[in-house]
């Protein structure tokens, strides 16, 4: 469950952020304060997409680690995802080794595509993007 994102991150796994309520995915997200804590959106989560294997030690290390991952982060910011991490959408000079391959970005293609909406999927969208930049010790 720590891991929302596939073996293909160019499908969008890798880049977008799914909704808590809807399930739809998105390409950006805003900060906002909750009443429901993290742990019971885990949980309904994993019931809502039926994952019957997560445990609930599985859901609190979840919960923990997303606690972790969003205290950077003031109410209200807008955020975006990249191969396992949340970043700020104005980042700049972003060295990052995620989940599925090592990024070196003068900008964030999710900021560029404020401009031009294709640019995200041009390039976050093509497999090759992540193909080159794959860790060789991925999984």
């Amino acid at each position: 469950m720590s891991s929302g994102q596939m073996d293909c991150p160019w499908c969008g796994c890798g880049w977008l952020i799914t909704c808590s309520k809807c399930s739809k995915a998105f390409t950006y997200a805003e900060i906002k304060e909750t009443d429901v804590p993290l742990i019971e959106l885990g949980r309904r989560e994993v019931e809502r997409r039926g994952l019957t294997s997560v445990t609930k030690k599985e859901i609190e290390d979840w919960a923990l680690a997303m606690q972790e991952d969003l205290a950077k982060f003031s109410v209200g910011q807008i955020v975006i995802y990249l191969d396992g991490e949340y970043l700020p959408i104005d980042e700049e000079n972003i060295q990052l080794e995620g989940w599925y391959a090592r990024h070196d970005l003068v900008r964030l293609p999710h900021y560029e595509a404020l401009k031009n909406p294709q640019l995200l999927n041009d390039k976050l969208g093509d497999s090759s993007y992540w193909l080159s930049r794959e860790l060789p010790d991925r999984g």
